[in-house]
């Protein structure tokens, strides 16, 4: 069985519904049959290699996971308790799911969750792990993103919206200056907490900021950059498998700006995703048919996906909690006082 703290999860499925429709009847004049056409075209080898190189990134997410709680010495334990890579990944999955089907970000403080239990650690230090997992996303992204703009500066016409080398920029300075509020300034500030957020917030600083030992932060990135190659893998094997042309730079910059707008707290960036990445590819030169084409197909991978091989997961590894937390109870019950 599942406990109730996650069917609450379950309980987003019908708001995913009534979003889905919405669209739907919102683009229910467009001329759907040129679209259909495309996809029926596709070529099904690329699409599965696409999948699998997407299912492979979330070991390398895993393997990084790893690391970094390590590093950060979570379970005071020299990182004996850590789960293993394996482990981790699939955590992840779970957490992308709940993300996929909840509002706010909801994933990764459940996974936060499910490493606090895992490892014996805090709540607060697992979380601050996530922390430092998402800043270097961030900085993994704002890289990629300013090379893919070169690279489209240098070999195309079409110059990219300004408005996204000003995103990185903004986003770079934020993570700059949030890191070093939080070394020089964090345990000062703290001090005007009250006690239990106090150290809370202490234990989650320590995580994350420990998370960046210098011996440590080369290959953290090298796996976030190597997750994210397998990202744009996948995302310009869709679109080879649907016969669509685009250059080396937009297949870059659009599968980094849908992963950012994914972090819109709708569930898996819905909407914002659909709109914001065929409005995109609209703008460098791709047909409104294949660009919507190209989401459509790229979206079945990296949210439908999830929702259907993250809720198998999250079903299976509940069920197994719930069956193993029985079997020691019953065990405890008839074992002699």
């Amino acid at each position: 069985m599942i406990n109730s703290k996650s069917k609450k999860l379950f309980l987003f499925f019908p708001l995913v519904i009534i979003f889905l429709s919405f669209i739907v009847w919102r683009f229910v004049n467009f001329e759907w049959d040129r679209v259909i056409d495309n996809i029926q075209s596709i070529h099904i080898g690329k699409y599965i290699l696409a999948g699998i190189l997407y299912y492979l990134s979330f070991i390398f997410r895993g393997f990084r996971w790893k690391m970094i709680a390590k590093e950060a010495n979570i379970d005071n334990n020299g990182g004996k308790n850590i789960p293993s890579t394996i482990k981790l990944s699939g955590i992840i999955l779970i957490g992308w799911f709940a993300n996929s089907i909840g509002f706010m970000r909801v994933g990764d403080l459940y996974r936060g969750i499910l490493l606090s239990k895992e490892s014996k650690s805090s709540l607060s230090m697992s979380l601050g792990t996530i922390f430092a997992e998402r800043i270097q996303d961030m900085i993994s992204v704002s890289i990629l993103v300013a090379l893919s703009i070169g690279i489209i500066a240098f070999t195309g016409s079409i110059t990219p919206p300004d408005w996204i080398l000003i995103s990185v920029v903004v986003i770079l300075i934020i993570i700059i200056f949030t890191l070093l509020i939080m070394k020089i300034l964090g345990k000062q500030l703290s001090t005007f907490l009250p006690t239990k957020i106090r150290d809370f917030y202490l234990n989650f600083q320590k995580a994350a900021l420990d998370s960046f030992s210098k011996k440590a932060i080369s290959p953290q990135l090298l796996l976030g950059v190597i997750g994210w190659i397998l990202e744009i893998l996948r995302f310009g094997l869709v679109a080879s498998a649907l016969g669509i042309d685009i250059a080396i730079g937009i297949i870059i910059l659009s599968t980094l700006v849908g992963a950012i707008l994914t972090t819109i707290p709708t569930p898996g960036g819905f909407g914002f995703v659909e709109g914001g990445l065929t409005g995109l590819l609209i703008i460098f030169g791709i047909n409104n048919y294949d660009s919507i084409t190209l989401v459509a197909i790229d979206r079945t991978i990296s949210w439908v996906s999830i929702i259907i091989f993250g809720g198998l997961l999250f079903l299976i590894w509940n069920t197994v909690k719930s069956n193993k937390k029985k079997l020691l109870d019953l065990i405890d019950k008839k074992s002699p006082n």
